[in-house]
């Protein structure tokens, strides 16, 4: 995975270059020749965010908040602005405070290759370790804590 990483953000930047940039504002005509770094960084990020949570996962992890609202005092949300760069796709914004998952919960849940999750705030965020791409985010998991 890492060296796949490699060789496309290596490839980013190749095609980073005016002389290969496409002048139609970042989108292909359908030629492969033709296709802008937007388009390739567009695939490079599906690809990587097809890993997102599943049902099972997504079920587990509300259930625990659910079940231990009482156990992490008052949770504040981020500010709007920070917040809004929690996305799919996405770096972790720098310095932002987060926290691993307890560990009984994080035990509950199946192993991910490469990923963890954080608590950031009142939602809960899959992040790519190599990366910090976030994978996947539940917003408000806290919301109730």
């Amino acid at each position: 995975m890492l060296r796949t990483l490699s060789v496309v953000l290596a490839l980013l930047l190749a095609l980073g270059t005016p002389a290969l940039a496409d002048p139609g504002k970042g989108k292909s005509k359908g030629n492969a020749a033709e296709a802008t770094t937007d388009d390739i960084v567009e695939g490079v990020v599906a690809g990587v965010l097809n890993a997102v949570l599943t049902d099972d996962e997504r079920r587990i992890i509300h259930e625990y908040f659910h079940d231990h609202a009482g156990n992490f005092g008052k949770v504040k949300p981020l500010p709007p602005g920070i917040r809004k760069k929690l996305a799919r796709g996405g770096a972790m914004p720098p310095g932002i405070a987060k926290q691993a998952l307890p560990g009984d919960l994080y035990r509950r849940l199946p192993p991910r290759d490469g990923q963890h999750y954080e608590i950031v705030g009142t939602d809960v965020v899959l992040v790519q370790v190599a990366t910090q791409v976030i994978v996947d985010v539940l917003k408000d998991v806290l919301r109730g804590s």
